[in-house]
């Protein structure tokens, strides 16, 4: 039990702290969450996939073995949340909004903070290789779920390709994978843009939490929030001894996969016309019981 709330107050109470700044920055001074959405999804998220990538310092095989996991569970996640929406019965548009919550966690600004503060800078630089994987995919095969939810597949890949940080992770890709130097002061300046990343998500996530109001909640709010934070560890868990990881690659693979869904959920669901509000409800509630969820797994599994 003493494990249990060292989680909460050492490593979960910083981030709740932040976010507050979020919630008091919407709720007192009605600080519009738009434009730094737009900084965020334009600037501070494709400089931290860049220099996260290529200013790691782990081995090709553990990487090569991250980004598997990342890959796997990610889509292990999507196959479940499928029988979910067809069990429901949920419309095209719906299934879609299941599908993205439950397979693209909050690896970001959430996981990243906490693998920090609990190990140090090597859970953040393994925590990074998640982030920038689920990254990828986020701006591939999220955008694609979440656009066929309204468009054709056509349509769904043309806008895929329009996606700032999806060529960051592709050039950083190239960059790492060839040992590509890069001048100094330029990777200084986009290091330093990517530090901005994680404490302004915790802002956005704040406001949006601010921004949440008394409603009808959909039939399939709760089950997703179920999937995201129950299921999401247990996956984790079976990805990780299959892939035979083991350390603190395995603790920072299964911690990343008990976060809450990812905030930026909620920008693909307002950007393809998805049921936004069942999406705020999901990222929301999910946030609130995540820090007992994560603490709990982190405990229960020694961590």
């Amino acid at each position: 039990m003493s494990v249990f709330f060292a989680v909460l107050t050492q490593n979960i109470l910083p981030i709740a702290l932040v976010a507050s700044l979020g919630f008091a920055l919407r709720r007192r001074f009605a600080v519009q969450p738009a434009t730094l959405n737009s900084v965020v999804f334009n600037v501070f998220s494709p400089c931290l996939v860049f220099s996260g990538l290529v200013g790691s310092r782990l081995p090709g095989e553990e990487l090569l073995g991250l980004a598997a996991f990342t890959a796997i569970s990610v889509l292990v996640m999507g196959g479940l949340a499928l029988g979910l929406a067809r069990l429901l019965r949920l419309s095209r548009p719906e299934m879609a909004a299941v599908l993205i919550v439950a397979m693209f966690a909050n690896g970001g600004n959430y996981g990243l903070t906490l693998l920090q503060l609990r190990y140090g800078d090597d859970g953040l630089s393994r925590g990074i290789v998640y982030f920038v994987a689920s990254t990828l995919l986020f701006y591939t095969l999220g955008v694609f779920i979440a656009s066929l939810g309204r468009l054709t597949w056509r349509e769904s890949l043309a806008r895929m390709v329009r996606v700032p940080a999806f060529y960051a992770a592709l050039l950083a890709v190239v960059v790492y994978g060839l040992h590509i130097p890069v001048p100094r002061p330029i990777m200084s300046g986009i290091t330093i843009a990517g530090q901005g990343a994680i404490p302004v998500m915790l802002i956005i996530l704040g406001m949006q939490i601010a921004d949440m109001r008394r409603g009808e909640t959909t039939a399939y709010v709760w089950p997703s929030v179920g999937l995201r934070l129950l299921v999401g560890p247990l996956v984790g868990l079976v990805v990780a001894a299959a892939l035979g990881l083991s350390g603190v690659g395995r603790s920072a693979m299964i911690i990343e996969m008990g976060m809450p869904p990812a905030v930026f959920s909620l920008i693909l669901a307002a950007e393809f016309g998805l049921p936004t509000a069942a999406v705020a409800r999901i990222v929301v509630f999910a946030t609130l019981l995540s820090p007992f969820t994560v603490a709990a797994t982190i405990t229960l599994l020694g961590l």
